[in-house]
């Protein structure tokens, strides 16, 4: 069970683009390595194009892993950039790419999201809980335990192996404090 990772990039690029950001990054690039990561770049780049702003290679951070210590490092690598080349919002391949890039903008003292917008996908709790909590792709975690129920109970009733079968989960954009600055309480 996996979301749809193109139409997931789009739509939280879209997002930050419509928040009037023109220097969109993206941390979690890794074109020669998983599928996720290269869906998420086509997504990040299709709503690039859809909203007028172009690519930037500069922008696009690579990682090995999808986990803190590589979201912070690339955001300190893109903090690096000359002013007018780094970024006003970033999209994370992950909320724990996320977690680690809203430290380096924390340590930099830059405000997120006057500064630079942060957004993640996988709506972690993590993302949740963090200060400011984090804007993030969420997947219907409803809908992916009942099709992988269906799938258990499919493959359990066959005597015959089964083809390998992709299906695609819902998703819904979980806009947060990281893009929008309005805070809120937590839900209970």
């Amino acid at each position: 069970m996996l979301i749809d990772n193109v139409a997931a990039a789009r739509e939280v690029t879209a997002h930050l683009a419509s928040l009037g950001r023109t220097r969109i990054g993206a941390i979690g690039v890794d074109e020669q390595g998983s599928a996720t990561s290269r869906q998420r770049l086509t997504g990040f780049q299709q709503a690039l194009y859809e909203a007028g702003l172009r690519f930037d290679p500069r922008l696009a951070a690579q990682v090995g892993e999808f986990d803190r210590p590589n979201g912070l490092a690339a955001m300190r690598t893109l903090l690096g950039l000359p002013y007018g080349v780094r970024p006003d919002a970033v999209f994370c391949f992950s909320d724990m790419l996320a977690v680690g890039a809203q430290r380096a903008l924390y340590e930099a003292g830059l405000d997120i999201p006057g500064d630079v917008a942060v957004a993640g996908v996988d709506g972690s709790a993590e993302g949740l809980y963090s200060t400011p909590s984090l804007t993030s792709v969420v997947p219907d975690q409803a809908s992916i335990a009942a099709m992988a129920v269906s799938c258990l109970v499919t493959r359990i009733g066959s005597e015959d192996p089964l083809p390998y079968e992709v299906r695609t989960a819902p998703h819904r954009l979980a806009v947060r404090e990281s893009t929008d600055g309005v805070r809120r309480p937590l839900p209970t």
